[in-house]
């Protein structure tokens, strides 16, 4: 199995076979729709950037295909039996920084070589991408839209508390967010079970007698109830189906742990950009140059994060929906 990659610009199509070490540059983009590639096998898999995968329309030429033509690349290669994966654009950049690559020398060479390494280096990531399917803009949009919708509320929800220290400052402001997290603090400690870990995760402070001393970095504890409960008091539910969502929906679309999504706005920042990396035993900063050693340090420190996340969310919930402590 030999994974090649693929970019689209400028109107043609450049593609890196890993296995060969070969870079074709400047294909006609007929080239990919056909699969024209040499070396090209059955079992083959080709990689290419999500946002170049959708049917074309007439605001970006980053998507210069038809849907007749993904419905014919999609054909093409179940015939040939190669498998076609979505690189999130967004993780990009990561790939070319592990490549040494600064943005303002990024070739479509060093593009397609830099995800493949990344692909086969990091053997986690390759698993965790979405497969092609052809979709009409129309329907993309609609079945996305919920999502955009729904991060769209959770920031005009939490603007108003970000500006006002989260009514744990000096600024006159309560919500039904900071409301909650002060009258049931000490009951979030029983549901974490007087984890020492989590409950710091969180900001909470206690003095040598055990007694809270202070919600230290409100915005932790306030992020993550209010993707929970809303400021009006009201349950924060899924805009698709009208229900509280589970975590994988909150980890990808409210605190923007998924790279398909961009632009996710306060809620996604204070996690990504604050709390996880605060936290964080591996706090080194990700940039040009950084190894792979580096690379899978900074991964399972973050991935450790997630899961402690992950914990407090779930006894936040539990309080909030299932026991009710409203």
């Amino acid at each position: 199995m030999t994974i090649f990659t693929a970019d689209v610009g400028q109107g043609k199509v450049h593609i890196y076979d890993s296995g060969s070490d070969v870079f074709y540059g400047k294909l006609p983009q007929k080239d990919l729709i056909d699969l024209n590639v040499p070396g090209l096998q059955q079992g083959d898999i080709f990689v290419v950037e999500d946002a170049h995968l959708r049917e074309s329309h007439k605001y970006t030429l980053a998507q210069p295909y038809s849907y007749e033509q993904l419905v014919e690349f999609k054909a093409n290669a179940e015939e040939m039996g190669v498998t076609i994966l979505l690189f999130p654009q967004k993780s990009t950049p990561k790939a070319r920084k592990l490549a040494g690559v600064e943005a303002k020398d990024k070739t479509d060479e060093e593009d397609t070589k830099a995800i493949a390494q990344l692909l086969i280096r990091d053997p986690k990531i390759l698993p965790s991408l979405k497969t092609f399917v052809p979709t009409r803009l129309a329907d993309f949009q609609e079945k996305n839209q919920s999502i955009f919708d729904y991060i769209q509320q959770s920031n005009d929800d939490i603007n108003p508390a970000k500006s006002s220290e989260y009514g744990f400052g000096k600024i006159d402001y309560e919500d039904a967010v900071s409301k909650w997290i002060k009258t049931y603090v000490l009951r979030i400690t029983e549901y974490l079970n007087g984890d020492e870990e989590l409950m710091a995760a969180i900001g909470l402070e206690f003095d040598k007698k055990g007694k809270l001393k202070t919600i230290k970095t409100p915005n932790r504890i306030y992020t993550l109830v209010h993707s929970i409960l809303r400021p009006n008091g009201e349950l924060r539910i899924r805009l698709d189906v009208g229900k509280v969502p589970h975590w994988q929906y909150i980890k990808a679309h409210y605190l923007g742990c998924k790279p398909y999504h961009m632009k996710q706005g306060v809620a996604a920042s204070n996690y990504k950009h604050w709390m996880r990396r605060a936290i964080s035993e591996h706090k080194l900063k990700f940039e040009v140059g950084t190894t792979y050693e580096e690379y899978f340090a900074m991964k399972k420190a973050r991935n450790h994060v997630d899961k402690m996340t992950q914990q407090i969310w779930y006894a936040l919930r539990k309080m909030i929906v299932e026991d009710g402590l409203r």
